[in-house]
C-alpha cells in the first residue's frame, strides 16, 4: 500500500535543491566577480634583456585636447538635453535660398551624400570635370560652348559646403566666361559670376535634378570632411554663452531675423543697422501635452502672443549696464550707459548681432541689457539655432 505524501514542502524543495547542486556540478558559478580585481597582487615589472630593442607603447586612440571655450568648468554640470531631430532625418528636401542677389541650393542631406550626386548630374549632362577638390568642396567644369554664343566659352565652379543645420548641404555656383582665344589660358575665378543668368540656369537645373531623384544613401569617402567644420556653434565668451556663426554679417542678420519669428519668438522692434532685435518669447503649445478638451474647445493652453509697452529706442536710451569697452562693442549705437532712468518691468530680450573679422557672435540679454543666467541663455540660443536657415 502506497502512503500518501503529507510533507509536500519537502517533496517540492528536494528537486530544487538537486537543481542548484547540479548547476555547480556542471561548472556554473554564479558568484559575483566584480570586485576580484581588489584581490590582485602586484607583480614585478617586465625587464627586457639588453640584447633586445625595447619600444614604449603608445596610445592607440589618442584623447583629443579638451576645448574649454564651449562651457564653463566652474559651473555645476548639467546633462544637456538632446538636440532636436533635423528634418533631414525624416524626409529629404531641396530648396533654393535667396539673400539679395545671392542664390544657393539647400539640401538637408550631408555633403558626403550630395557630392556624388552632383558628379552624377554633371556626367549625365556631358559636362566634363576639369578639376575636383573634395577637401575644399569645389568641382570645376571644363570650358563649355553654348549654341547661342559660339564665340564665347563658359565654365562653372560648384561649391559644396556644410549647411547651417546639422546634416545639411549648401551648393553655390559661380559662372565664368572668356573669348574662344582666351579660354584655353588658365585664369583665376572671378569674385562674382560673369553672367548671372547662366549661373541661375545651372543652379535651377541642378536643384531640379536633386529634387526629382531619390537619395540612395551612398556617400563619398573623399568628401567626409567636405565644406569645413560646422558653421554654427554655442561658445562661452568671457563667461557668457554666445551663438557663433561662420557666416557673413548680412546673412547672419537675415537668418537671425527669420529665427526670431519662429517657435515662440515674436519680434517687437529692431535696429537693423546696429544688429539689435527686441523680442518676446512664450513657450509654444505642445500638441502632445494638450488635453482632449483644449484640443477641441481651446482654453488655457492656447498660444499667448507676447507684447511690450516699450520701443527698442526707449530700451537703448535707458540701458542699465556699466560703461566698458565690452559694453560699447556689444551696443555700438548707444551713446551713454546707465545714465537713463530704469524702466519698470521690461519684458522680453535683446538679441545683439556683433561681427568680427572671422565670425559673427549672437548674444541674448534681458530688456535692461544685462546678462541672463547661463542656463536660460543657452536654452534660448539653442531654440534660435534650431530655426536658422
Amino acid at each position: 500500500m502506497i502512503k500518501p505524501i503529507t510533507n509536500w514542502r519537502g517533496f517540492v524543495l528536494l528537486p530544487l535543491s538537486l537543481f542548484v547542486v547540479s548547476c555547480s556540478w556542471m561548472g556554473n558559478d554564479f558568484r559575483d566577480r566584480g570586485n576580484d580585481y581588489l584581490l590582485a597582487e602586484p607583480i614585478k615589472p617586465i625587464v627586457v634583456p639588453s640584447k633586445y630593442n625595447a619600444n614604449s607603447l603608445e596610445e592607440l586612440y589618442v584623447v583629443p585636447t579638451l576645448q574649454t571655450d564651449d562651457f564653463d568648468l566652474t559651473e555645476a554640470f548639467e546633462t544637456p538635453r538632446p538636440e532636436a531631430l533635423a528634418t533631414s532625418n525624416f524626409e529629404e528636401s531641396v530648396k533654393i535660398q535667396k539673400l539679395g542677389a545671392k542664390r544657393w541650393i539647400l539640401v538637408n542631406s550631408p555633403p558626403s551624400e550630395v557630392w556624388p550626386r552632383i558628379r552624377n548630374f554633371l556626367a549625365a549632362n556631358q559636362v566634363a570635370v576639369a578639376d575636383s577638390d573634395a577637401v575644399a568642396g569645389t568641382i570645376d567644369s571644363a570650358w563649355l560652348q553654348f549654341k547661342d554664343s559660339p564665340e564665347v566659352r563658359d565654365r562653372y565652379r560648384v561649391y559644396v559646403e556644410q549647411g547651417v543645420q546639422p546634416d545639411s548641404t549648401e551648393i553655390h555656383i559661380r559662372h565664368d566666361a572668356a573669348n574662344v582665344s582666351n579660354a584655353v589660358v588658365a585664369s583665376d575665378w572671378p569674385a562674382l559670376s560673369i553672367n548671372p543668368e547662366r549661373e541661375a540656369w545651372m543652379l535651377d537645373e541642378l536643384a531640379a535634378t536633386l529634387a526629382s531623384e531619390a537619395s540612395t544613401g551612398s556617400t563619398s569617402l573623399l568628401a567626409q570632411g567636405i565644406g569645413g567644420g560646422p558653421k554654427i556653434s554655442v561658445k562661452m565668451l568671457a563667461g557668457e554663452p554666445v551663438l557663433r556663426m561662420a557666416l557673413s554679417y548680412e546673412r547672419a542678420r537675415a537668418t537671425i531675423a527669420h529665427a526670431l519669428r519662429q517657435q515662440g519668438f515674436a519680434t517687437f522692434d529692431l535696429a537693423i543697422d546696429d544688429g539689435i532685435f527686441y523680442v518676446g518669447y512664450e513657450k509654444p503649445v505642445n500638441p502632445d501635452e494638450e488635453s482632449w478638451y483644449t484640443r477641441w474647445f481651446g482654453g488655457a493652453s492656447d498660444a499667448v502672443i507676447p507684447t511690450t509697452p516699450y520701443s527698442l529706442a526707449e530700451l537703448l536710451a535707458n540701458l542699465q549696464v556699466p560703461d566698458s569697452p565690452e559694453t560699447r562693442a556689444i551696443f555700438p549705437g548707444v551713446k551713454a550707459f546707465g545714465s537713463g532712468k530704469k524702466l519698470t518691468e521690461v519684458p522680453g530680450y535683446l538679441i545683439v548681432v556683433v561681427a568680427t573679422e572671422a565670425q559673427v557672435d549672437i548674444r541674448i540679454r534681458d530688456g535692461y541689457g544685462n546678462r541672463l543666467n547661463k542656463r536660460e541663455a543657452k536654452e534660448k540660443l539653442s531654440i534660435i539655432r534650431r530655426n536658422l536657415i
